[in-house]
């Protein structure tokens, strides 16, 4: 697959959820509950889309996806898909124009890692589209990303996420005396925000995140100069299917180790 295909299937899902939304009043109805997650109408609309898109297409994949799992749409799977429907999907349920469809591609239709993933793409709601080639940069719109932007700021803008669970590491108590907070509900769209620099960092603390929920957004953040890290430093790697990570990602270095540092003092 060419990475403007993906681009391609990355928008038709898009365009389906944001008509689904329009035309359905029961858009956020919970169909299933899991102990971490809900999947909603919009969800599943959002799958059936996918599946259309490449069975349109005459291809077939291996799909990892949050709500659906581990699925084989065709007959014939010839790459991977690690799919996130609706990434932000509480801000969809509140109008809140901020939340992403997330697809990251790679070859192998059997064990797969984070450095297997080759193709990524993240469109957001507004119509943004990011996307990125493994050792080919990362885009927005078509437009490559590179360096960071000159800013006026006084602190550095982190989204932090640490709420809904029982602790929170004293060390990021101490960090968000010296930074600007927001939480801004979608972590994938945050990664790429790092990577364009609009954020300075994200932060999460909470042990909850997924594969499906950061695959595509990681190669994005990587292929714009950005760092993607654990909580003690060591960079995220493991299989797609990997479930309850905790992350910091920022594209400056020296943010990047006082973080770390401050997190873990």
């Amino acid at each position: 697959m060419e990475i403007g295909t993906l681009i391609d299937i990355g928008n038709e899902i898009r365009d389906v959820i944001k008509s689904f939304i329009m035309e359905n009043a029961d858009y956020g109805e919970m169909i299933v509950q899991r102990p971490k997650d809900i999947t909603r109408k919009m969800d599943i609309a959002a799958e059936n889309a996918l599946d259309k898109a490449l069975l349109g297409r005459g291809m077939s994949a291996r799909v990892i996806s949050e709500e659906l799992g581990d699925r084989i749409v065709g007959n014939d799977p010839g790459f991977m898909l690690v799919f996130d429907p609706i990434d932000g999907s509480t801000n969809a349920t509140c109008g809140i124009p901020y939340f992403c469809t997330s697809l990251a591609y790679t070859e192998k239709t059997g064990i797969a890692t984070f450095e297997d993933i080759s193709m990524a793409v993240i469109c957001d709601i507004q119509g943004n589209t990011y996307c990125a080639e493994k050792g080919n940069g990362a885009f927005l719109n078509g437009k490559k990303i590179s360096g960071i932007k000159p800013g006026t700021r006084q602190k550095p803008v982190i989204s932090v996420y640490s709420y809904g669970v029982p602790d929170v590491p004293a060390g990021l108590i101490e960090l968000e005396k010296s930074i600007i907070v927001r939480a801004l509900g979608s972590i994938a769209l945050d990664m790429c925000f790092v990577a364009d620099s609009t954020l300075d960092g994200v932060i999460d603390t909470r042990g909850l995140a997924s594969g499906y929920d950061i695959m595509a957004s990681a190669l994005i953040l990587k292929e714009a100069g950005g760092l993607l890290t654990d909580l003690k430093g060591k960079p995220i790697a493991g299989d797609v299917r990997l479930t309850g990570l905790s992350i910091i990602g920022t594209k400056n270095k020296e943010l990047h180790k006082r973080t770390v540092e401050t997190i873990n003092s």
